[in-house]
Parts: structure tokens; sequence; C-alpha cells
């Protein structure tokens, strides 16, 4: 009786076993409880397979994606699976890493040239202003600079040192000087110091006018 229980043959085990199924998978297959295939299989010497075990792709799959220039993950999504499985088979098949700044959609990704770049950098920008402008990471932008030889740029310019001569000469203190040009009072100091002008006291402003 027992002899006639038995459903399924030792090869038919081993087979869908190699294919990566585990005992439930290959006891839905053959009609019979995963206890049974279980049993069997432990029986021939065969290891469990955990569910996260099933490969799901084949070696080629894997070897003509990463050529065509995908990473892990976009492997993973085409694949359905996780990029660190893809990441695992990949390092057995002796294949190096795609970094996304080594793909050719990256060039695309520039949407500036070096003379947009020169330009704004020449009119006092900063890497991150440049980037607002262009609409590209200050990152981006800085890389680029660099490669240019360009020094980087402080804070954009808001008002020019004229501007500053100008009120100062009609006796305009900083606060004053800042409220008009809409910087602060430490950036009208800082500025008015540089070109070796003295403060304005209060008494000297109320005087002059």
């Amino acid at each position: 009786m027992a002899s006639r229980r038995r459903l399924f043959t030792d090869e038919q085990l081993i087979e869908l076993h190699a294919q990566g199924f585990n005992d439930r998978e290959v006891g839905e297959k053959l009609g019979v409880t995963p206890q049974a295939v279980s049993f069997h299989r432990n029986k021939l010497g065969l290891k469990p397979i955990r569910k996260h075990s099933r490969r799901l792709f084949t070696d080629r799959q894997l070897i003509e994606l990463h050529a065509q220039g995908f990473n892990d993950r976009e492997v993973g999504e085409k694949l359905g699976v996780s990029f660190g499985i893809v990441g695992f088979h990949r390092n057995k098949l002796g294949l190096k890493p795609i970094r996304k700044h080594r793909n050719k959609a990256y060039k695309r990704k520039r949407l500036f040239t070096d003379q947009q770049l020169i330009e704004l950098h020449a009119q006092g920008f900063n890497d991150r202003e440049i980037g607002e402008e262009l609409g590209a990471n200050f990152v981006t932008v800085s890389v680029h600079r660099r490669k240019l030889g360009l020094e980087a740029n402080g804070r954009k310019l808001l008002f020019t040192d004229q501007q500053l001569i100008a009120l100062h000469e009609q006796g305009f203190n900083d606060r004053e000087v800042g409220e008009k040009l809409g910087v602060s009072r430490n950036a009208v100091c800082s500025r008015r110091r540089r070109l070796g002008l003295k403060p304005v006291s209060r008494a000297l402003v109320s005087f002059k006018r």
C-alpha cells in the first residue's frame, strides 16, 4: 500500500529541485504534500530550497542586460527581482558593477554648455545659483567649473561698489545703505571696510541732512 501512495519518482524530484523549486512548489507540481517531498528530498541528500533562493532568471538574461549598460537596480526591475540578488549573481559571473555615472544616460543629464556656465560665472553667480538658473545640480556645476579652471564665486553680489560709494557719500550709514540696497548691514559693513571707507555715524547723518 505504501509503495502505491508515492506518485512521483526520485528523478522527478531531483529535476524540479535542480530548477529551484522548494518543497511546497514541488508538491504542487506533483500533486503531493510538501511533507512527502521533504521526506524524500532528505533521503536523497538534497538541501532545502528557501523561497528567496528560487532563481527567476538565467545567467544569459543577466549578461545580456549587463552588456546593454543596465546597473543592478535596473536589471532587477526588468527581471522582477531585488538588486541584491542581481548583484550576487553578477559577482558570481565575474561581471563588474555598472555605476550610474558610467551609463551613457548620464551624459544626457547635462543641460547646459560650457559657454553658459562661463557667462553666469562671469556675472558673479556661485555654483548653487548657476544650478538654479540652468536647472542643474550645483555639484554638477561645480565639477564642470573646475574642469574649466574657474575659481568658485562667493555669494552673488547684490550691489556694486559704485552704489555703496554713492550712498556713503550721501551720508547714509551701514544700516540705511542696507535698507536701500536690500541687503544686511553686515554685508554693507564688510564691503565698506574693503573699500577703505570710514563708518558714518548717526550724528554725522543728522548734520548732513
